[in-house]
């Protein structure tokens, strides 16, 4: 068994180096491909406690979003946030500039509360630790997920190594010399 295992290891092609040193795109994750790029979600969250300190502050909305897209937060919500404190900036009725960032995780929240908060007045700095909290519980669970799925991906190898290995080398023994010592 040993010497066939040894045979076909040397029957494989060497890898080149080309291929080793070979730059990968990103990878996609093994829950499914990725619609768009996801937003880091601890990162989202601090930076809706941030946004939400800076209306306590006594900031406007207009001005904490200004706040947030110059702080350089994660790539893909940084550009939203630059996207918003533009148009809000400009002059865009809120419900124009929060459309921009409907779609991200968090983010879409904060936009409906937004969109509320300018038609209504209500304020948004209560509402805003809702959310984060939310944000930080999905991270958490994403992260849970993740490492159950690893505990059942490390188990594999071992069944399928050490399950044959016990047959071959421990039960396999014993049947054949309970089978020669019956038969003589």
């Amino acid at each position: 068994m040993t010497l066939v295992l040894l045979a076909l290891v040397l029957l494989l092609p060497e890898p080149r180096a080309a291929d080793r040193l070979r730059v990968r795109g990103p990878k996609t994750p093994r829950d499914g491909p990725r619609a768009g790029a996801d937003p880091d979600r601890l990162a989202l969250a601090a930076d809706i406690d941030l946004y939400a300190a800076c209306l306590r502050a006594g900031l406007t909305p207009a001005a904490a979003a200004v706040a947030l897209a110059e702080a350089g937060s994660d790539p893909v919500t940084g550009e939203a946030w630059r996207a918003v404190s533009a148009l809000l900036a400009i002059g865009v009725p809120a419900e124009r500039a929060w459309a921009e960032v409907a779609d991200l995780p968090g983010l879409g929240d904060l936009a409906g509360l937004a969109r509320m908060s300018g038609r209504s007045g209500s304020a948004m700095s209560e509402a805003c630790g809702r959310i984060s909290a939310g944000l930080r519980a999905a991270a958490a669970d994403r992260a849970t997920a993740r490492a159950e799925r690893a505990g059942v991906l490390i188990a594999l190898p071992l069944t399928a190594c050490f399950l044959p290995a016990f047959l071959v080398l421990g039960l396999a023994p014993v049947v054949i010399s309970l089978g020669t010592e019956l038969l003589s």
